[in-house]
């Protein structure tokens, strides 16, 4: 069964290729869990994260927006003592900040409303500055709505894992069965 390159780095990354990158999500705690991973992903390998996933999904109370958006200073440093996720304060700052975001603004309409609530096809075929114009507006919205640390790569990159966007190679297995998935 042919896959995305990347899929075969390990089993983890397997798995979450075949049963989890590209599915649309259209919960609110599964979105912010997505960006919020993205977002620490950031300058590291998918596969540090994906180890850490179930570290984060304990600190971050199942990314739970309400209880993240109460999260204190001593809540913060709770978290930059712990080894077992990812220790960076401007990211663990911007989760609680991103939280509050969700708070005053639906997440699950930022990210689908402006595709109509319809899976795209990818742009894996086009080049980086072609993608970076096309993701500007939304990376506008997410900002002027309050998210922080929502550059071009990052939020591209949650559109992809949230089914925005179906990038999966076009000879991938999954590219096929999500847009069938789409189809009326």
């Amino acid at each position: 069964m042919k896959r995305c390159a990347w899929a075969s780095d390990s089993a983890e990354m397997l798995v979450y290729h075949d049963k989890e990158w590209g599915v649309p999500k259209k919960k609110l705690s599964e979105l912010f869990e997505c960006l919020t991973l993205e977002i620490f992903q950031a300058g590291l390998s998918w596969s540090t994260v994906l180890r850490k996933r179930e570290a984060f999904r304990e600190d971050f109370v199942n990314f739970d927006v309400e209880k993240i958006s109460c999260f204190n200073d001593v809540d913060i440093e709770r978290l930059m003592n712990d080894d077992s996720i990812i220790r960076n304060r401007a990211k663990i700052i911007a989760t609680v900040e991103n939280a509050k975001a969700c708070m005053s603004n639906n997440l699950v309409h930022l990210t689908w409303e402006p595709f109509d609530f319809m899976q795209m096809d990818g742009l894996n075929d086009n080049n980086k500055d072609d993608i970076k114009e096309f993701i500007k507006p939304y990376v506008k919205q997410f900002r002027d709505a309050g998210f922080k640390r929502v550059g071009p790569t990052t939020l591209y990159s949650y559109f992809q894992s949230v089914g925005v966007i179906n990038d999966h190679e076009l000879d991938c297995f999954r590219h096929k069965e999500l847009n069938d998935s789409f189809k009326v």
